[in-house]
């Protein structure tokens, strides 16, 4: 969000996995994250399959279901992927005033300034009111290094409440055609307001999923991708996600789009990454086509 923000060097996985495998009686707390992220061998499979080289950061840690920042932390030093910080924030989410922000931003701070620099995590925000940038204090946005948004909300529920669109019946009954052309307007709008980071990206709920192929046209690609790109913003390779298809990674590298990767995770263990294992080797992609806060 800022031009002043901190770069971060990233050490190697291998040298991760070195310092992970060592049980000195250093190691007793990272045994407790263990217990709480997954197994020696989850760890194990997680570090080794990514490529140091891409220096590689998960940008959509969400601090939720038991996952804190010395968790995230802990999961940094055992494989070598660096961590950010993400709270979602919105009228029906758990941050939903400028007071609950500064404090969450404030915890990270403090826990940031117990860390060697290079190990400090990322504080990022996921935004889901389509008008954050006018509600959120201008000055808590400065303190921030990243803001992610996803466009799987759209329009009110008969109540007044938010459309969360993983919620849809696979029955939904709608005319799909038109629901698709509102959900593509509704997702150039995302892409075009000062967040950095995408995520979800071509995502579809599972009614109308099976058109993907038919409904994203290489058109409307491009008119995303090109949203993306003129305004610098990062389109995210999540982990455990369908989506993007091939097809669409293939058009925005060529298109000059930068890629981020994430989690999104619902609690405190790892997630699966062979979405991640699978594009870094389908599309070759290096440092140079990863986005940087």
């Amino acid at each position: 969000m800022t031009s002043t923000r901190r770069s971060f060097l990233l050490g190697s996985v291998g040298a991760a996995l070195v310092a992970f495998g060592s049980r000195s009686s250093s190691s007793c707390a990272f045994d407790a994250a263990l217990q709480l992220q997954g197994t020696e061998d989850d760890f194990r499979r997680y570090a080794p399959r990514q490529t140091p080289e891409l220096e590689l950061r998960d940008y959509h840690i969400h601090i939720r279901g038991g996952m804190t920042p010395e968790l995230a932390h802990k999961r940094t030093l055992a494989t070598g992927v660096r961590s950010g910080a993400l709270e979602n924030v919105g009228r029906e989410w758990p941050i939903h005033s400028n007071e609950l922000l500064d404090a969450f931003v404030l915890d990270v701070e403090k826990f940031n300034a117990t860390l060697p620099v290079a190990e400090r995590l990322k504080i990022g925000i996921q935004v889901n009111d389509r008008d954050w940038y006018t509600a959120i204090d201008p000055k808590i946005l400065k303190r921030l290094d990243y803001v992610l948004a996803d466009t799987m909300i759209m329009g009110k529920r008969p109540d007044g409440s938010d459309e969360r669109l993983w919620l849809l019946p696979q029955d939904y009954d709608v005319d799909q055609d038109e629901w698709f052309e509102r959900y593509f307007q509704h997702c150039m709008t995302v892409v075009s307001e000062p967040i950095d980071i995408l995520a979800n990206v071509t995502w579809l709920p599972s009614f109308i999923a099976p058109r993907y192929d038919e409904l994203w046209t290489e058109e409307r690609m491009r008119a995303l991708i090109q949203k993306a790109v003129d305004g610098g913003k990062a389109l995210e390779i999540q982990a455990e996600s369908a989506f993007p298809k091939p097809q669409f990674v293939k058009l925005a590298l060529e298109m000059g789009a930068k890629f981020s990767f994430g989690s999104n995770n619902f609690d405190a263990k790892l997630k699966n990454t062979d979405a991640w294992k699978r594009n870094i080797e389908l599309f070759k992609l290096t440092k140079e086509d990863l986005w940087r806060d």
